[in-house]
């Protein structure tokens, strides 16, 4: 039998994902069989509780950034009511700013009680306990998911994502100052910023609308390759536990809508996951895979950075094990552990690279099964592997 960890193995979690299940958008069917397949896997390894933390969601992050443009723009309306109108204006407006530079970063969204469209899904979890006494523990984050195909991520446009996420903050921040300003007085010397930004606003909603049209993409490399390294992870630890290392597997839902599931594991769990080192696994079917240093995130306005104790530990990991080829470097993304450092918790991302030094395939067609590159997953899943035990050996 092979290794559970090698690439053969492992390429088989993600075929039966990306071409077996095909497409699985949030909280829909697909992604309901897919949460079924990891469920008959650990079953069949022998895991006894495999605990599950439903929640209700919104199927595309599309609400994150439609609905503050569009509540910024109905709210311009109150601007014709006199001062107290464009004080209201204004309010609607730079909360509205708020709410996308807080989606930027994958922290909760401020309005998505606004969002239709209710989904029902749920996170998985499985834990193999410390075979001795416990000293650390290690969640293991890879979700479940996919995105639709997205023209602004296409080969020519993504490089401009920073540029017209940015934009897209700003623009509703800068309607904000001028119906706030236009409520002081100042109406005159800032119709021209009203005007502009309102125009603005109107071109970044066509933009987001229009990014919306395509359907679902197969996502092997996004995230069916995360699932296929924490199966692997999950048969060896079954049989090889660490001695003082109780290790978490989280299997995520809507982290492609803006992290929800891992908010929702954090609701749940973060008493106890305070001190926890969390490995997120993100697009790792390429030749190259790194540990992330730091986040730019969607806007130049925002962005993070794992803590220096998982840095330390991936750094010292390289330099145990440079047959993996693992390395750090920065990089365009936005995932699950923005989440975990904007609620100040510990985490580390592991990351294919493509040719380009962008991830690969990213959220487009071109995300299937072909294009994967199984060694990948094998030097990711070892990775983390290495890391725990290094973790494991600080008693």
């Amino acid at each position: 039998m092979s290794h559970p960890l090698s690439a053969e193995e492992l390429v088989k979690h993600v075929q039966a994902l990306a071409q077996g299940v095909g497409p699985r958008p949030t909280g829909h069917a697909a992604e309901a069989v897919a949460q079924e397949y990891v469920r008959d896997i650990l079953d069949a390894l022998g895991f006894a509780a495999i605990e599950e933390i439903p929640f209700a969601t919104w199927d595309t992050w599309g609400y994150a950034t439609v609905t503050p443009n569009v509540v910024s723009l109905l709210g311009g309306v109150l601007g014709k009511l006199g001062a107290v109108g464009r004080l209201l204006s204004g309010v609607l407006s730079l909360s509205s700013s708020y709410h996308l530079l807080k989606s930027s970063d994958c922290s909760k969204q401020p309005f998505a009680f606004l969002y239709p469209n209710q989904k029902q899904t749920k996170n998985l979890l499985a834990r193999v306990p410390a075979a001795g006494e416990r000293l650390h523990r290690v969640v293991l984050v890879g979700h479940t998911d996919t995105n639709k195909h997205r023209q602004t991520f296409a080969p020519g446009m993504k490089r401009f994502i920073p540029l017209l996420d940015t934009l897209n903050i700003l623009f509703p921040f800068a309607h904000g100052v001028a119906q706030v300003a236009g409520a002081l007085g100042a109406g005159e010397k800032v119709a021209w910023l009203r005007k502009a930004s309102a125009l603005g606003m109107l071109v970044s909603l066509g933009l987001l609308l229009s990014d919306e049209l395509e359907g679902y993409v197969e996502g092997a490399n996004d995230n069916a390759t995360a699932v296929a390294a924490l199966l692997g992870l999950a048969a060896y630890l079954k049989e090889h536990p660490l001695q003082h290392t109780e290790v978490w597997f989280a299997f995520t839902s809507a982290e492609e809508v803006g992290c929800v599931g891992m908010h929702k594991l954090l609701d749940e769990y973060g008493h106890v996951l305070n001190n926890a080192y969390f490995i997120d696994f993100e697009m790792v079917g390429c030749q190259e895979i790194a540990y992330i240093t730091d986040h730019s995130s969607f806007s130049y306005l925002t962005g993070y950075k794992p803590d220096s104790e998982s840095v330390r530990l991936a750094e010292k990991t390289a330099r145990n094990h440079p047959q993996l080829g693992v390395n750090g470097r920065s990089m365009v993304i936005g995932e699950e552990v923005g989440a975990l450092r904007g609620r100040d918790y510990r985490g580390i991302c592991l990351a294919g690279v493509g040719d380009d030094g962008w991830l690969a395939n990213w959220h487009q067609y071109s995300d299937h099964f072909d294009n994967i590159q199984p060694a990948g997953i094998e030097r990711a899943a070892r990775f983390a592997l290495a890391m725990m035990q290094e973790l494991d050996a600080q008693n």
